[in-house]
């Protein structure tokens, strides 16, 4: 057998049919592995999609005793006047008690004088803010404690909505629609 071709050039004594056998080989286990891989992914999201949901259950059905105070008796509670700064200072108290970290992203906007979320008319001197939230973080349950940071803060917030969504890199995006009061005395 010879060694060199007409041109001078050294033949190869590699053949194509066991390369493109082994090339054939490599795709299929590279596909079966990419299939395991994205099962598993997806039993994960499956399971904690099932946490939270059981999570979400237990908290709607924890009763406890809530007592609700006419718009007269909250007056004394309410700001008299739009503080940006106050609002801003607690939206970011919510957030690091929920322990976020600064690879989770994290905006707000704060909206004064909008309409009410509420379908009852209340006094025209009741101003409304609105905050619209938006993070993606690498655990539901900072969600779920910035919420209850929220919450549990000396002004009243009044939770609008809120979307949860479970992403494939394991992050969770949360969107927030949040609403606070003031007593416009000037008014």
């Amino acid at each position: 057998m010879r060694r060199y071709n007409v041109f001078g050039k050294k033949l190869s004594k590699t053949k194509a049919l066991p390369l493109m056998i082994l090339i054939f080989v490599a795709v299929i286990a590279g596909y079966y592995l990419m299939s395991v891989y994205q099962n598993q992914k997806l039993e994960e999201l499956e399971q904690r999609e099932v946490e939270l949901n059981l999570e979400i259950s237990q908290l709607i059905n924890n009763q406890e005793d809530v007592t609700y105070l006419e718009i007269g008796e909250l007056m004394p509670f309410l700001p008299s006047s739009y503080d940006k700064q106050s609002i801003d200072n607690e939206i970011l108290i919510a957030k690091n008690l929920a322990l976020f970290e600064l690879t989770d992203t994290f905006s707000h906007t704060i909206t004064n004088d909008v309409n009410s979320p509420f379908d009852e008319a209340l006094d025209q001197q009741i101003k409304f803010t609105r905050i619209n939230v938006s993070f993606n973080v690498d655990d539901h349950i900072k969600a779920l404690s910035f919420m209850d940071s929220i919450i549990d803060m000396t002004t009243i917030y009044h939770i609008d909505f809120m979307d949860l969504s479970f992403l494939t890199n394991g992050n969770v995006q949360v969107d927030m629609v949040i609403y606070t009061f003031y007593y416009d005395m000037n008014e």
